[in-house]
């Protein structure tokens, strides 16, 4: 594609920008109807995927509008307007108590009925409860009480207009708070130009801003699959290893889907076709004593020595060894060097765990379940995922914040443990049938002596429950930037992409085709 692509989508956006300011940013805050407006509007850019466009008029005008929030809510009865201003205040770390939903309950202490005539405002409610920390008890009512009726509209038990209805199908799925940015954008683009009452200069501009992305998004493919097919790695891989260059891709693009990011998603994409080999030659290729060979060569990482390394252990050394000189370009380049010793380190915790998860799979050690869940949440890539996303943020990923992850807070804590328990329930039969016993439900099982069905309800507690604990940290009093906290939040989102339904990483022809044509091939006609 040629750079005039580029430059042609670009100016057209520069040229709408500055009229979705005027019609969203230059309403006048002094009255309530207006800021309330305008919070609604602040929504379909989120929705859209234009916010980045408009970071700091957002923070601004939610800061001011959070500053008067009793005063906007108090006479405010529409279910589709709460819920959506709610969603947007969460959204951007500002606590709007779930109380506000207690006016929607009658004398009976129910949910009135009259609300599920109201549809888009019952698909905005189902959509606030995800927002949920362990406190916020009334949403665990809500979602009972939308849930049932959703699913009637989502299946033609019960009529309504054929993009809502797809709307509704999509955070059935999964949530718009737990889906990634692209996914979101591009589904709600189908869905806003249906809408009678949609803004056509917003929608003209999200269409343009997505062709744009993808123009990025193509490139990026060409440029991860051409430099995987020229290492001279690739030769000495094992028959059956695939090529994952496609969902390396899209693993990146979970952390973040915006232009200005392009070489991060390729670094990081990179990061995870080596995690992958690694991790695949550990597992099923090297016997113990290979494995403790390589971590020894990794501990000391000179590129020159590879004592006792043979076969796919030495080829994983001189993988990881040809990344980290290239990433140590990159950052020289930028000026960053500090980070690279931080990538090292993050690299080699996944070593040592690949190294202790061996052993006990071929061992026959058999760890408690909270011991291999911390273990798990490491080897498995959690941390050094989110370093290499903050590596590729550039000047923005400063030394604090890859200090605040190596610190391991609990937001960190918490995503090793749901990425372990997520990868591990959808692996279970699989990693039975291979004979490998590290595995979450296994543990559980054997620790518990309960069936697998008991396990896999009282994990997707533990896991609901995760969530919770996730979103309420996100909401504490931090000094890490709001861009950095994104990356903790679009990693925890992508766990939902990667395991509800099945393996996206692993089974390509599963919903991971259907994701890669909705962003890539799904034509958008201006």
């Amino acid at each position: 594609m040629a750079d005039s692509d580029f430059d042609v989508l670009e100016t057209e956006i520069k040229l709408l920008k500055p009229e979705v300011i005027a019609n969203i940013f230059m309403l006048p805050s002094s009255d309530k109807d207006t800021m309330k407006r305008k919070i609604l509007l602040i929504h379909f850019l989120e929705s859209l995927g234009l916010s980045y466009h408009f970071e700091k008029e957002i923070e601004e005008s939610l800061k001011h509008a959070f500053e008067k929030i009793e005063d906007l809510i108090a006479d405010e009865n529409d279910l589709y307007t709460i819920s959506t201003m709610f969603r947007v205040f969460r959204t951007y770390g500002l606590k709007m108590l779930s109380d506000v939903f207690k006016r929607f309950k009658g004398d009976d202490g129910k949910f009135k009925e009259c609300l599920i005539e109201d549809v888009k405002g019952m698909l905005s409610f189902y959509e606030a409860v995800h927002f949920g920390t362990t406190t916020d008890h009334i949403l665990d009512e809500v979602l009972s009480f939308t849930l049932n009726h959703l699913e009637s509209l989502a299946t033609g038990l019960r009529a309504c207009p054929p993009h809502i209805s797809k709307l509704i199908q999509n955070a059935l799925h999964i949530p718009q708070h737990r889906n990634i940015q692209a996914l979101v954008a591009r589904e709600y683009i189908s869905f806003y130009e249906h809408e009678e009452d949609r803004d056509y200069t917003l929608l003209k501009l999200a269409k343009l801003n997505f062709k744009f992305l993808q123009l990025h998004y193509f490139q990026e493919l060409k440029t991860i699959t051409m430099w995987w097919r020229e290492l001279e790695h690739t030769s000495n891989f094992p028959p059956n290893f695939r090529e994952r260059t496609v969902e390396t891709w899209f693993a990146a693009l979970m952390m973040y889907f915006e232009p200005q990011f392009s070489l991060g998603r390729i670094m990081s994409a990179k990061l995870y076709l080596v995690i992958t080999f690694l991790d695949d030659a550990c597992d099923t290729y090297g016997s113990v004593s290979e494995v403790e060979s390589l971590v020894d060569c990794l501990e000391r990482w000179d590129p020159d020595y590879m004592e006792n390394l043979q076969g796919h252990m030495k080829t994983a050394f001189k993988f990881v060894m040809y990344l980290f000189k290239e990433y140590e370009e990159i950052l020289r380049s930028q000026g960053r060097l500090f980070v690279l010793n931080k990538m090292i380190e993050e690299f080699k915790i996944i070593a040592r765990k690949n190294l202790e998860l061996v052993k006990w799979a071929r061992g026959g050690h058999v760890p408690s379940f909270d011991e291999y869940i911390e273990s798990g949440g490491a080897e498995i890539g959690t941390y050094a995922t989110i370093a290499c996303s903050i590596m590729g943020l550039g000047e923005i990923g400063k030394k604090e914040a890859f200090e605040w992850l190596i610190s391991r807070p609990k937001l960190v804590q918490i995503l090793g443990a749901k990425t372990r328990l997520m990868d591990d329930i959808v692996d279970f039969e699989e990693d039975m049938e291979k004979g490998y016993t590290a595995n979450a439900l296994n543990y559980y099982m054997n620790e518990h002596g309960v069936t697998k069905e008991e396990a896999s309800r009282e994990l997707q507690k533990i896991n609901g429950d995760m969530n919770k604990i996730v979103n309420k940290e996100c909401l504490k009093k931090t000094t890490m930037p709001r861009r950095i906290l994104m990356q903790y939040v679009n990693y925890w989102r992508s766990l939902d992409v990667l395991y509800t339904a099945d393996d996206v990483y692993n089974h390509r022809e599963g919903k991971l085709k259907e994701y890669m044509s909705l962003l890539l091939v799904d034509p958008i006609l201006l």
